[in-house]
């Protein structure tokens, strides 16, 4: 998986022959086939891949059940962001292929990719949802709605470093910005006395 990926990301998946990541593995290109029974499947296994380190670096067991407060929310969503932004410098390649190249491949793939948003909303929906009931979240929003604008917020800047713009002050004011507006949007307003 980790020489498919890294042939993968660096050539692009339609410029990528087997014999290019059999290459990479240091095996003949007949193994990969007595694993996989094409290139597509393979792609299969290294968005999963890609997925997982999205997930690792998100640390999404963080955002999920964990918040005792809008503040502890708040924290854990800073630590996503920041995560993908760390993610972002340490492995470009990564987003690109989950965010650009992948949805380009065929509609099943674009399709898959959409899904996972759709669950990442979902938790997200969840968690907003829980605060809700729990009053540390203000009741009138709708957590499904937040959830979408929350995922929305972050993608222009990813993909603004994906073509090469890192530009990292701009990453920290849109962090803060779109941290500060999420709190101004999400925290429960005090009774008057």
């Amino acid at each position: 998986m980790e020489a498919a990926f890294e042939v993968f990301t660096a050539q692009g998946y339609e410029a990528t022959a087997i014999s290019a990541v059999a290459a990479r593995a240091g095996i003949g290109q007949g193994t990969v086939y007595r694993y996989f029974g094409s290139k597509r499947e393979i792609l299969d296994h290294v968005i999963d891949f890609g997925v997982e380190k999205v997930i690792d670096s998100v640390r999404i067991p963080d955002l999920v059940g964990t918040a005792k407060s809008l503040d502890d929310l708040m924290d854990a969503l800073r630590a996503a962001v920041y995560g993908m932004y760390d993610l972002l410098e340490r492995e470009p390649r990564v987003l690109r292929l989950l965010l650009v190249e992948a949805g380009a491949i065929d509609p099943e793939l674009a399709q898959r990719l959409f899904g996972l948003e759709a669950v990442t909303a979902t938790l997200v929906a969840g968690e907003l949802a829980r605060g809700v009931r729990e009053g540390w979240i203000r009741a009138d929003i709708d957590p499904p709605v937040i959830a979408h604008a929350i995922l929305t917020l972050v993608v222009p800047v990813l993909l603004r470093e994906l073509h090469g713009i890192s530009d990292p002050p701009a990453r920290e004011r849109t962090a803060t910005m779109m941290l500060q507006l999420l709190d101004k949007t999400l925290r429960a307003r005090r009774a008057a006395s």
